[in-house]
């Protein structure tokens, strides 16, 4: 996959997540539900009808581990850099922590005080 390629996917999944998320804000009528998924339908089928539909699916399946189960991508991710990134591609690499970001799960997580 071309860097160029590759970026304009970074940039169509975010938006693509960020409409998904859009669907679900107060407010959101059921005709502009109907708007939203019809724009991340055509995003969607950009990628997935393409030559780069594999690059797509495993930032997908990236997106919803980190989404599922962000202790174990959390291991798993430091494990790969732990042994220099074998087991997974550089683009593979960026997909994970696209999917780390977009899920939240790239900030610190705040401490629980115990005992008060």
């Amino acid at each position: 996959m071309q860097r160029e390629h590759e970026e304009a996917m970074r940039v169509d999944y975010a938006e693509h997540d960020r409409l998904s998320r859009a669907m679900f804000a107060d407010g959101v009528t059921d005709t502009d539900i109907d708007r939203i998924d019809q724009q991340r339908v055509t995003i969607e089928q950009r990628w997935r009808s393409g030559p780069h539909a594999e690059r797509w699916d495993y930032l997908s399946d990236a997106h919803e581990d980190w989404r599922r189960s962000p202790k174990v991508m959390h291991r798993l991710l430091a494990d790969v850099d732990h042994n220099g990134g074998a087991g997974m591609t550089e683009v593979e690499h960026r997909s994970q922590q696209q999917a780390r970001e977009l899920t939240g799960n790239d900030r610190p997580r705040p401490k629980v005080e115990r005992g008060r």
